[in-house]
């Protein structure tokens, strides 16, 4: 891991500069995948929101530009499927996994995306995903 970026240097960046970020994620994450740094916003739900709160969070996902990729991870599969469905609509890519499995071993995590039925691991999306968007800067 290269940088773990936490929630309250994320909400104070987002609160005193005028180019934060949409939301004020649980942590952004910076990793190297072999000569590549790759970076993904981490949200972790322990127990499932009301579904306006999903609508409201979808919403600022779609609106980010200095993300390339999501990650939620669920305390179980149960939370892990009904975060799935939260997010059928989501234009963006958002992928999901248990948080015991991210703690095992983060890169090879098998995930699952809302527009896909079908597994891979992290390590798979951060390395072939999209661009990474301009870097900004953050001074905290």
């Amino acid at each position: 891991m290269i940088q773990w970026t936490p929630e309250t240097d994320i909400r104070s960046y987002n609160e005193f500069t005028g180019s934060g970020y949409s939301k004020d994620y649980d942590a952004l994450v910076s990793v190297r995948v072999g000569e590549q740094e790759c970076r993904f916003a981490l949200e972790y739900e322990r127990t499932p929101k009301a579904k306006w709160r999903y609508t409201m969070i979808q919403a600022r996902i779609e609106s980010e530009t200095s993300v390339p990729h999501f990650l939620y991870l669920a305390s179980n599969y149960d939370l892990l499927l009904f975060l799935t469905r939260r997010f059928e609509t989501c234009r963006r890519l958002v992928y999901f996994g248990l948080s015991k499995d991210f703690l095992a071993c983060p890169l090879d995590l098998g995930v699952r995306s809302n527009r896909s039925l079908f597994s891979t691991t992290l390590r798979a999306i951060l390395t072939a995903g999209p661009v990474v968007p301009p870097r900004r800067a953050m001074m905290v």
